[in-house]
């Protein structure tokens, strides 16, 4: 087994989620110090003001967290060095003038529980998660195995490159904030250049296979998440009805309603209801519920068109059902677009890994992803950048529980990687 493999392999058996991520961040640190880099962690990565209130942890949950971190055979040493917060950042300074680079890898994974099912590879050599509610479903294992092997061929290509380059292992990708709390902490206001990978992308609206690689996508979605609690009245549902305000009903209306909005016409807009939680027994009208719901969209005209339509329908299934609602909301992850410019640099590198037997000049993504903030940001400074598109043979889709990827991409991954950034780092 290679050293990549191992990397994604060891990430993959202690899945960490979202603000949790420090047995990873530790571990990263570890190996990043042992190639000859001086690591920043933890708020001297990422803004902590940044991070919303729904995403905090209480410090109880940190240290319970932390303490697991070690359990797992994290260095106690670096764990401490995140001072209660994920996140990692090595700087290549060559010590010659020349750009300022950066590339963003993702360690964060999805909440929930991976399938002990004979057959599947992870199963079967030992890799499943051990933590429960924890998944690597969408890549990142891989991704942050990329990042430390593009690391260590930087490191000992130091003497031939100029300028800067910023390796980011974030946060929190899947939830909020991760990037944005990188951009907030001043990290990227120097940055002209920006990369970040991800495996099992599209081309042609096709999943990717293997010895595939799209150079960049520009159909980001924004994403807007919220928290909805609609507040109604318990009674019996036989001796006084009347009396009742039915959440739980309210709840499935407004469902069904949100996910009857109708497409914009100017690009792609999308909605969703993930999850509803309603009532308190089997005989009484259910007073209370929640719904999370997503809205994603092309364009911020059609952001803001599922925005009004979503609380159009919140605001008349409360009239309704005579009952009211408050709401939490996380944000918004802005849409985005690759470079034309840093496409043809991905474009130029990839023709010289000959394991990239088919080179797409554009890929889609189709939804959203935080590292259109970093992107955003590196353009507003005069920069370029782009999000490129791994192909890889998989088990499932991303997001599936069974999601599982041909490890051979991770190499070529990285040699395409070091290729570009050759070219802008190069004497």
């Amino acid at each position: 087994m290679n050293q990549l493999t191992a990397y994604r392999r060891e990430f993959h058996h202690y899945p960490e989620n979202g603000w949790r991520e420090f047995r990873t961040s530790a571990r990263v640190a570890e190996l990043l110090t042992e190639m000859g880099y001086t690591v920043a962690m933890g708020p001297d990565v990422i803004e902590p003001s940044s991070v919303g209130e729904p995403e905090r942890l209480t410090p109880e949950q940190v240290q319970a967290e932390m303490d697991r971190a070690v359990r797992q055979g994290a260095n106690e040493r670096f764990v401490a060095m995140t001072q209660g917060w994920p996140g990692v950042m090595a700087v290549l300074d060559t010590g010659r003038e020349g750009p300022v680079s950066a590339m963003r890898f993702e360690m964060d994974c999805l909440p929930y529980d991976e399938p002990e099912k004979p057959g599947y590879r992870p199963y079967d050599e030992g890799y499943l998660s051990c933590n429960p509610k924890s998944v690597h479903a969408c890549g990142h294992d891989g991704h942050t195995a990329i990042g430390l092997g593009i690391a260590q061929a930087l490191m000992e290509r130091r003497d031939q490159l100029r300028g800067k380059i910023k390796l980011f292992f974030q946060p929190a990708e899947e939830t909020f904030y991760g990037a944005q709390s990188i951009v907030d902490k001043g990290h990227l206001d120097d940055v002209m250049n920006f990369i970040a990978v991800h495996i099992a992308l599209s081309a042609e609206n096709k999943p990717l296979p293997s010895h595939t690689i799209a150079c960049g996508c520009r159909d980001f979605l924004s994403d807007r998440q919220l928290d909805v609690y609609l507040e109604g009245r318990a009674a019996h549902p036989c001796g006084a009805s009347q009396e009742g305000k039915n959440a739980l009903l309210a709840a499935c209306s407004a469902a069904l309603n949100i996910h009857s909005i109708a497409p914009h016409e100017a690009g792609l807009c999308r909605v969703n209801v993930g999850e509803i939680h309603a009532g308190v027994c089997a005989n009484t009208i259910a007073p209370n519920a929640m719904m999370r719901i997503e809205y994603r969209g092309q364009f911020p005209e059609i952001s803001a068109y599922a925005g009004k339509r979503i609380f159009d329908i919140l605001d008349g299934t409360a009239k309704a059902y005579d009952l009211t609602y408050h709401y939490v909301d996380y944000g918004e992850v802005p849409a985005g677009a690759s470079d034309y410019a840093m496409m043809e640099i991905i474009q130029r590198a990839a023709n010289k890994v000959p394991w990239f037997e088919k080179v797409y000049f554009e890929g889609n993504v189709g939804g959203t992803d935080d590292a259109a903030v970093m992107i955003t940001k590196v353009q507003q400074n005069g920069g370029i950048g782009t999000y490129v598109g791994i192909g890889a043979d998989a088990t499932n889709t991303v997001h599936d529980p069974e999601f599982d990827f041909d490890e051979d991409c991770l190499q070529a991954a990285v040699d395409m990687c070091v290729f570009a950034l050759e070219e802008l780092h190069g004497n």
